[in-house]
């Protein structure tokens, strides 16, 4: 509740600020509305089991004995991961000041390194980062049932994980941008270090700006994130029309043989 109130009490401050200084003004507002939705972005587990069952090729009418323990196994780790996600997120939000053939540069001084994603977002006045996150529960369960007697459950349980914080980071984007319409400005598809030419150092940077230890969220050496189960990415603001929210965030990327890439 305490930050509904910030974010309320910030948009009317912005709305205010628009009378002087426009830039800060627009900020105020941008940040009071992402207040004020916090925690309004949900886990769509109907999209989880569906996709899984699509990716892993499940069939609900394999009526086998193999089928029937496969089908069995889905639907008790569904209900498994659900008692044991911790869905968080957090969020800022930077001014571009700059956009050149190989770099982003927001305010502050802060610098992304990607030529395709910098020629993605030109036009682009704002940068949204975000985090997510559903805790480590679910991949220290699956790692004991894989370790044990269960690796089926182990690697479901595994694979629900990952798509359940791929559905939570989808969803917060969707917010972000039904958010924005309401100022009639566009919002980006969303990229991650290590996505495209983005090289994955650049995590650091993100972890800097955001702290992600508020919500429990590391950085290895290596720069990964622990708990595994987070996203970290960017998606950029821009006035009506300069961005669709249709098509593939690989659509500027030209890497064929990428197991994570997507048509759509």
């Amino acid at each position: 509740m305490r930050t509904k109130i910030i974010g309320i009490f910030l948009i009317f401050i912005g709305i205010a600020g628009l009378v002087l200084p426009v830039i800060p003004g627009i900020l105020l507002i941008m940040a009071g509305i992402l207040l004020f939705s916090k925690n309004r972005a949900t886990i769509d587990w109907a999209w989880i089991k569906n996709e899984l069952m699509a990716r892993e090729k499940i069939d609900a009418n394999d009526y086998s004995d193999r089928g029937v323990a496969i089908s069995r196994s889905l639907d008790e780790c569904l209900v498994k991961a659900k008692t044991l996600s911790k869905p968080d997120y957090m969020h800022a939000v930077k001014k571009i000041t700059a956009v050149g053939t190989d770099f982003i540069e927001l305010e502050g001084g802060i610098r992304f390194s990607s030529g395709k994603i910098s020629e993605y977002i030109k036009g682009a006045s704002h940068m949204v980062i975000i985090l997510t996150t559903i805790g480590e529960k679910i991949e220290n369960a699956a790692s004991v049932l894989t370790k044990g007697k269960e690796p089926l459950e182990g690697y479901l349980l595994d694979r629900i994980g990952s798509f359940a914080v791929e559905s939570l980071t989808d969803a917060v984007e969707k917010k972000i941008r039904k958010d924005y319409s309401m100022l009639k400005r566009s919002v980006s598809r969303r990229y991650s270090p290590g996505y495209c030419d983005w090289p994955i150092e650049e995590q650091r940077i993100l972890a800097k700006i955001l702290d992600f230890s508020k919500i429990g969220v590391s950085l290895t050496e290596s720069c990964m994130m622990h708990p595994k189960k987070s996203i970290s990415a960017v998606v950029a603001i821009a006035d009506k029309g300069v961005f669709t929210e249709f098509g593939s965030t690989c659509e500027i990327c030209k890497k064929e043989d990428c197991s994570y890439r997507r048509d759509n």
